[in-house]
């Protein structure tokens, strides 16, 4: 019998704590995961014609704004139902503030979710602390006196080894909360960038390589190259011819730019100190156009004997 193997990163074996106000310290001193109830977060479900999440996070504000506590720093969460948008608003400082005084420090927290992410598991009402029951009500979860809940005193129990299959990673450190199929596809972006740069590193080492063993037989065969004095003459040599070449594509560039409409080069002439260009066009008013332009450029400017034609020279 083959045995599968489950590839699923977004599991977590961390032990899940259900937050709500009346809760218990718990006992834990390793990385939990949490999940929010009612009473941490606001929540409304939309049905909107978007069709991506990130189009949907960038309304979230405004659907909830009217939910919203004036001076109060909200933060979003918003995941697709079959019948809509759910947007969630919750502010973290007060979450932090809270599970401080049950013993569990913010950096302790890996993943937090909230209850309205998993409605279909309080369709059976769960009895916390304070006698009040998390349940599900018309898709939303909610928190109801007791009284109010027929269960035929028969109540759920949460679920501490529930599988999140999504929340926001908790991150105090760096102030943030990135979604974690987010961090998830980030962690695997920057893994592949870590594998380009190992297997850059090996080719580039083994180009140096080649590159030494080819220089040191070159200096075998021509031991004049050896000498340092030999070396730095070369390259003086040709780095004065590459800054010419340079020069001469420069200008090239820049006599491009006075070639207007019904100009044309009639003949260019370069040397490695000096050049010569021939204009030439049947309009007049474009051989004073193109003798403005080449003098703003600080270039010797002549006719030729004919009002068609204009020499620009100019030195490298």
């Amino acid at each position: 019998m083959k045995r599968q193997i489950d590839l699923n990163f977004t599991q977590s074996s961390k032990p899940l704590i259900l937050v709500h106000k009346t809760m218990q310290r718990p006992h834990y001193d390793s990385l939990v995961n949490i999940m929010l109830s009612p009473q941490f977060y606001i929540s409304k479900q939309e049905e909107l014609a978007v069709k991506y999440l990130y189009q949907a996070k960038r309304l979230a504000p405004s659907i909830l704004e009217e939910l919203l506590d004036e001076g109060v720093e909200y933060k979003f969460y918003v995941f697709r139902r079959a019948n809509g948008w759910v947007f969630i608003a919750y502010n973290l400082k007060s979450i932090e503030e809270f599970l401080l005084t049950k013993g569990i420090t913010p950096s302790n927290v890996s993943k937090m979710s909230f209850a309205q992410q998993y409605g279909d598991d309080f369709l059976k009402p769960i009895l916390l602390e304070s006698g009040e029951l998390l349940t599900t009500i018309q898709d939303t979860v909610v928190l109801l006196p007791k009284v109010l809940v027929d269960s035929g005193g028969y109540y759920g129990r949460f679920d501490r080894e529930m599988q999140l299959r999504d929340g926001v990673t908790f991150s105090l450190n760096s102030g943030s909360l990135l979604g974690q199929k987010e961090s998830f596809i980030l962690s695997f972006i920057f893994v592949i960038f870590a594998i380009i740069l190992a297997v850059e590193g090996l080719r580039y080492k083994s180009i140096s390589t080649t590159m030494s063993q080819e220089i040191e037989t070159l200096l075998s065969q021509y031991p004049s190259l050896g000498s340092q004095y030999a070396r730095d003459n070369i390259a003086k040599k040709y780095q004065k011819i590459d800054k010419i070449e340079r020069q001469k594509r420069d200008i090239l560039k820049e006599l491009s730019m006075l070639v207007i409409s019904d100009v044309q080069i009639d003949s260019i002439t370069l040397d490695s100190k000096n050049f010569v260009a021939i204009f030439s066009s049947k309009t007049p008013k474009n051989i004073l156009r193109i003798s403005s332009l080449a003098k703003k450029k600080n270039y010797k400017v002549s006719r030729m004997g004919s009002e068609k034609l204009i020499k620009v020279e100019g030195s490298l």
